[in-house]
């Protein structure tokens, strides 16, 4: 299942379709499920049968706004806690599957929430991009904090691999 939702307020979004693209080029059926326009009982109906959820990027707070309203967080969590369903984030995606999402408000972003906690799915958070002139920005914001809160700081040609407990940051082939 694809969640494109994230990228909706963005003018283009060409990464959305390069998502499905490559998840099709893997054998797989792609449905997608936009939460900003889906009620909350079809997001639940629509991830009982999801083996994978892919949620792209865009804007996270705004991504964030609709996983709450419609509840999505909290039947995905369970999806993904209990084995039945693998999560797949970039960008925004990536930041949801983390416990806090605090970092990504900004003027620019859409997204109105009364809480920024994410996921959970991860002890961490994501901050994408940062080979695109953020990491002075994501240094600064990890020094900030205390350490009970981490940040892992990734490349576009990097992810965040998570088996059960354990995780490593791999590069692209």
């Amino acid at each position: 299942m694809l969640i494109p939702t994230a990228a909706n307020p963005l003018r283009s979004a060409p990464f959305v379709e390069a998502a499905a693209q490559l998840l099709r080029h893997e054998g797989m059926t792609v449905e997608r499920l936009d939460l900003q326009h889906t009620e909350p009982s079809t997001a639940e109906r629509a991830l009982r049968t999801a083996d994978l959820v892919f949620v792209t990027g865009g804007y996270a707070i705004f991504l964030l706004q609709h996983v709450h309203r419609t509840r999505f967080d909290q039947v995905l969590r369970q999806a993904v806690t209990s084995g039945r369903t693998a999560y797949v984030g970039i960008s925004a995606g990536a930041a949801l599957a983390g416990p806090d999402l605090r970092f990504f408000r900004d003027t620019e972003d859409p997204g109105r929430v009364v809480s920024t906690t994410g996921l959970g799915l991860v002890p961490f958070t994501v901050l994408p991009h940062r080979n695109r002139d953020n990491a002075e920005r994501h240094d600064r914001h990890t020094l900030r904090h205390d350490r009970q809160v981490r940040f892992i700081s990734i490349n576009d040609d990097q992810a965040v691999a998570v088996h059960a407990t354990s995780w490593k940051i791999q590069q692209s082939p």
